[in-house]
């Protein structure tokens, strides 16, 4: 209520606008994330099944008590360095591929992150062994000429993730590499 019969209008605020975001500052989207490929864990599956396979069937035909009971404790311990370690290994390190870096993080107790700008990157090259073609896996290269290079070891499906590492480099220099080659 005004005094006098004249009501104050309040004075006008500026409208806040979130900033909108230029053709260079775009928001950078998480494209793939990718862990070593699955075949480093065959063996340690294999061990995991022998182990506990072998483990039924002897427990109670030890000729001494205390063989018997030592087994399963002797199983539950070769289980762990057989399987558990190579497990927690591959899980350990993960690829992350978004449209500006490359970030590759590993570590248990100290976390270690290394990241690549695309925008340094030169090419991507695929490097396979025998064993990486019957498994589609592979070896991906990035270079980046005076700034080293840096490696995405035994990745899966990784023609798709070497072609898609050149297109994002392409995007990030804004010129095709064949236009940038000739």
């Amino acid at each position: 209520m005004a005094i006098g019969g004249t009501t104050r209008a309040a004075p006008a605020r500026p409208e806040r606008r979130p900033a909108s975001p230029s053709s260079r500052e775009t928001p950078e989207h998480v494209i793939v994330r990718l862990r070593r490929s699955a075949r480093h864990l065959v063996w340690p599956s294999a061990a995991f099944l022998v182990l506990c396979f072998g483990t039924g069937y002897y427990w109670g035909r030890l000729p001494e008590p205390w063989l018997n009971a030592a087994l399963p404790i002797l199983a539950a311990v070769l289980v762990v360095a057989c399987s558990g370690l190579p497990l927690l290994l591959w899980l350990n390190r993960i690829t992350i591929i978004t449209t500006r870096r490359l970030i590759v993080k590993h570590g248990f107790v100290v976390r270690e992150r290394s990241e690549f700008l695309l925008g340094r990157g030169s090419e991507a090259t695929l490097r396979r062994g025998p064993l990486q073609l019957l498994t589609g896996s592979g070896d991906v290269i990035v270079h980046a000429g005076a700034d080293g290079q840096i490696t995405l070891r035994d990745v899966p499906r990784a023609r798709m993730v070497q072609r898609a590492v050149t297109d994002l480099i392409e995007q990030a220099a804004g010129t095709p590499l064949a236009r940038r080659a000739g």
